[in-house]
């Protein structure tokens, strides 16, 4: 896999780079030599985009490689010697007799009728005479059929690198030219990881784009950090002085960047070597701060910390960070620190204000994960308060799709609620299970967890509580519930079953477009997002049932865009199933497969959306009498079957 990887590495998005090495080879092969720097961070592929243009000319241009040395002491024209051994000749002498030797030996093994590539790999790594070649031979070029190719790591630069001089020099010359290789996009990156089960969006962000960094992660195939990552960043660390180690190790530990006045709290005396990061290129700045370059490479420096180190580092954070020097307190990183510093007290204060916070703004994901966070400090709350936290990780975990945590969460605080005799909200705990094991098709069990919620609470005075159980009990009983809603007074609760009224009128073929329309407006306006979300699904769903394609796709896009605005995962893997469906009903039979593989390749708990993704993809294959439709809509069928609602 890794050499599948890195074969389709070098072929991705090098298109322009590789022809500028074309033009250049042809500029070479008229006489009119040329000097290419190529520039780039360490595993963005610049050996690879070289090594493919090589491999191109090879038979049309002879090809001459030479490196230089990681060394603390680098040897004297360390990649003339490899060329040397290689070439033969004069060169041979000319590397004991200096550059000037070196140079016109290298000038001498141009061949008239072709061009010669000499490739000198790593310069920021280069001896003070290979520069002085390198420096000699660029002005020299003049009519020699050469093509030198001169590799080095733009992001391991400082300001004093020696090799900025003759970067320096090289700028004003005609004949020499600096290309930089970039890292992958997002969508180079997805293409590369094809049909791994990983998301594409999260190893960009990790990654940085980095095809080493890419490329070494699918291949390790478990999520964790690969070791030869880990290795290739520690490795550079070490060249790094102690000051500078201690530096990385502060800002490693303080995702996603560390402000300067943060890093000075931490770091202390150690700042001093701020300079040498910056310059290693293992840092970069940011506006008030400073951030590793990438996400991979920081993760790979927090595991190295030593853990008295790193506990040291965090609980310096967190009494800095609760004094910041803008006075606004930052509750999410607070809640990071205190839980890595231990501080079970910080954890209880930051924690539910930041899940609170998160979810504010529809970070519903992050705020199951502060909840989570509450509850592993869980010792220090009450049974109640215990329960209460359980119940809002699981109606975030809900939200996100992450089903099978929602459930396991809340038939951890239906079992609380129980032992407290809390009847009330036993009932309310009964009635949420009823609605989220129906997701992964557990629908026995949803039915039975509806029906104790209705027969507990019907022994209790009638509140919303009753309402809203009736409703996951019986469609049937949405007008008993709505009756119930509209004398309580309680305005979201008679959104929410006017909604499903309108859902079910939809479904048994009324005409209920514009009611859910209109529901789906108001849910909007009032900021009840889950209930907009849950809206826009099924409008899509009557739409297709009603065969109004045009009314689907409106939907749809509408759908997804208010559901991708305020993090509704659960809602927009349905809508991006129907929007498989919608292709298909039409006959666009590329756009149903693309659409149905998108929804295949999100491993969710929730069944429906797989069972169309799958599906829509095995009738495509079969109508093309394509392989593997079989398979497919057995799979589907596994699925469905054991729900009993085909």
């Amino acid at each position: 896999m890794v050499a599948a990887a890195a074969e389709a590495t070098r072929l991705l998005e090098r298109d322009s780079v590789l022809g500028n090495l074309r033009d250049a080879l042809g500029e070479a092969a008229a006489r009119r030599g040329r000097f290419v720097l190529v520039a780039g961070e360490a595993g963005v592929g610049k050996s690879a985009a070289v090594r493919a243009f090589c491999a191109e000319a090879h038979g049309s241009a002879r090809v001459l490689w030479g490196g230089c040395d990681a060394l603390f002491t680098p040897r004297p024209l360390g990649p003339f010697l490899d060329i040397a051994e290689e070439a033969g000749g004069e060169l041979e002498t000319a590397v004991n007799e200096g550059a000037p030797a070196v140079v016109a030996a290298l000038l001498g093994l141009a061949r008239p009728g072709s061009a010669t590539i000499v490739v000198v790999e790593d310069v920021h790594w280069a001896d003070e005479a290979t520069l002085d070649v390198l420096r000699l031979l660029a002005r020299k070029l003049g009519q020699a059929p050469l093509l030198v190719l001169a590799t080095y790591r733009d992001d391991e630069l400082d300001r004093v690198h020696p090799l900025r001089v003759l970067l320096g020099e090289l700028a004003t010359l005609p004949q020499a030219e600096r290309l930089t290789v970039p890292s992958l996009s997002p969508e180079a990156v997805a293409e590369l990881a094809g049909s791994a089960e990983v998301d594409a969006g999260e190893l960009h962000r990790l990654t940085g784009g980095n095809p080493f960094f890419v490329t070494e992660v699918l291949a390790s195939g478990n999520g964790a950090i690969p070791p030869t990552v880990t290795d290739a960043v520690l490795a550079r660390a070490a060249r790094l002085s102690g000051e500078a180690r201690a530096v990385l190790d502060a800002v490693a530990i303080v995702p996603p960047q560390a402000d300067l006045w943060l890093l000075e709290a931490i770091a202390g005396e150690s700042m001093a070597g701020l300079d040498a990061c910056l310059g290693s290129g293992m840092l970069r700045p940011e506006r008030a701060g400073v951030a590793f370059r990438h996400e991979l490479a920081r993760l790979a420096l927090e595991a190295s910390v030593a853990p008295q180190r790193k506990l040291e580092l965090h609980r310096a954070a967190l009494g800095a960070l609760g004094r910041p020097p803008g006075g606004a307190v930052d509750v999410a990183r607070l809640a990071h620190h205190a839980e890595a510093a231990g501080d079970a007290d910080a954890v209880l204060r930051y924690a539910p204000a930041a899940a609170e916070r998160a979810e504010a703004v529809g970070a519903h994901r992050e705020a199951a994960a502060h909840y989570a966070r509450v509850l592993r400090f869980g010792e220090r709350l009450s049974p109640a308060e215990r329960a209460e936290f359980l119940e809002r990780r699981s109606r975030a975990c809900y939200i996100t799709d992450d089903i099978d945590e929602a459930i396991e969460a809340a038939e951890d605080a239906l079992e609380l609620r129980r032992k407290l005799g809390q009847r009330l909200e036993e009932g309310e705990s009964l009635t949420w299970l009823s609605k989220i094991l129906w997701c992964p098709g557990r629908t026995a069990d949803s039915a039975r967890a509806a029906r104790q919620a209705v027969a507990l609470l019907e022994t209790l005075p009638p509140g919303r509580e009753l309402a809203n159980a009736y409703v996951h009990r019986d469609w049937a009983l949405a007008d008993r519930a709505l009756a119930l809603a509209e004398e309580l007074g309680d305005s979201e609760l008679i959104l929410r079953l006017r909604t499903i009224i309108a859902r079910r009128d939809f479904a048994n073929g009324t005409n209920g477009t514009e009611k859910l329309e209109e529901c789906f407006e108001l849910a909007q306006a009032a900021g009840i997002a889950d209930l907009a979300g849950d809206a826009s699904s099924h409008l899509v769903s009557g739409a297709l049932e009603l065969r109004r394609y045009d009314l689907a796709a409106r939907y749809v896009d509408s759908g997804l865009a208010y559901c991708s605005d305020h993090g509704l995962e659960l809602y927009r893997f349905y809508l991006l199933g129907y929007h498989a469906l919608v292709e298909l009903d039409q006959g666009r039979w590329d756009k149903a497969a693309e659409a149905a593989a998108a929804v295949l390749r999100i491993r969710r708990a929730s069944i429906m959306p797989r069972i169309t993704g799958l599906v829509v993809l095995g009738l495509v294959r079969a109508r093309r009498g394509d392989p593997g439709h079989r398979d497919l809509l057995d799979e589907a069928w596994s699925l469905a079957e054991p729900t009993d609602e085909l």
